[in-house]
């Protein structure tokens, strides 16, 4: 659907989980969120972290102009520990 929306001349930004395929499948933009599948903005109810990521990804959509680029955004999912 991204594809021919920007077929269209109307960017687009896909908020993914799974980087493997935002590369595999090539979508135009996207933003990725190390969060769990089903929870794409973040936990149910925390409509700060959840504004967060949309903000995150409507800039990238402003700052991103070339189709193909992806962008690992630094939000973790509360209580998950961090990985060296």
């Amino acid at each position: 659907m991204q594809r021919a929306i920007e077929a269209a001349g109307i960017p687009t930004v896909a908020i993914a989980n799974l980087r493997e395929r935002v590369e595999r499948v090539m979508y135009p933009r996207a933003v990725i969120v190390k969060f769990p599948r089903g929870a794409t903005v973040g936990p149910p109810g925390d409509a700060p972290l959840q504004t967060q990521v949309l903000r995150d990804a409507l800039d990238w959509l402003e700052s991103a102009t070339q189709p193909g680029a992806f962008l690992d955004l630094p939000h973790r999912w509360p209580g998950a520990r961090k990985v060296s």
